[in-house]
């Protein structure tokens, strides 16, 4: 003799089910997303379900109301998650795509690059490399200029000596190069 699910389980798995379902066919979500969505969806409701009071609701309105918002809070991690694995800057190739041609592993220089040998957060970091290199690739001469002899000296004072540029010029620079930076989102670099 099997014994039946519990009245919320039973809503739980329903509701998960439902709303999975709807969200893969809205947002085009290959079956193993859908299942692992889903999956997180089920953990969440039971994990609620303390919060679940049969005086208040049935058991249908609580898993149904809980799994819709916190089924668009799941989908909407997913759907971060894949864009910060298109980093690369091609569509439909990731950076970790076994087939990707030779990337430039270095588009800023070579010096930028050692926060990856140490990384503690890889989605951020590669934030901030993407970040960069789009600040980069829209630099004019004098800023790209100064910003490799920053990455090259990483000292202000030495590179205002090295640049021969009156004192002035090269903060008022070095400030111009700042906001470039703020502008694609580098706030702790400049």
């Amino acid at each position: 003799m099997t014994q039946q699910p519990s009245a919320y389980l039973q809503s739980a798995l329903n509701a998960a089910a439902a709303h999975t379902y709807r969200l893969a066919a809205r947002f085009g979500l290959s079956s193993a997303e859908r299942e692992d969505l889903q999956q997180d969806l089920i953990l969440d409701l039971l994990e609620r379900e303390h919060a679940f009071d049969p005086e208040k609701a049935s058991a249908n309105t609580f898993t149904g109301l809980v799994s819709r918002h916190r089924a668009v809070e799941l989908l909407d991690r997913l759907i971060k998650d894949r864009m910060r694995l298109h980093f690369c800057g091609r569509a439909g190739e990731a950076a970790n795509d076994p087939h990707l041609d030779d990337p430039d592993p270095a588009p800023c220089g070579g010096a930028v690059l050692p926060m990856w040998a140490d990384d503690h957060d890889l989605f951020a970091d590669s934030d901030t490399l993407h970040d960069l290199s789009t600040a980069l690739a829209c630099m004019n001469g004098d800023q790209r200029a100064l910003f490799d002899l920053l990455e090259q000296t990483q000292d202000l004072a030495e590179a205002c000596e090295v640049s021969e540029l009156s004192t002035a010029t090269f903060y008022r620079r070095v400030n111009d190069l700042r906001m470039h930076l703020r502008m694609f989102g580098l706030k702790a670099a400049a």
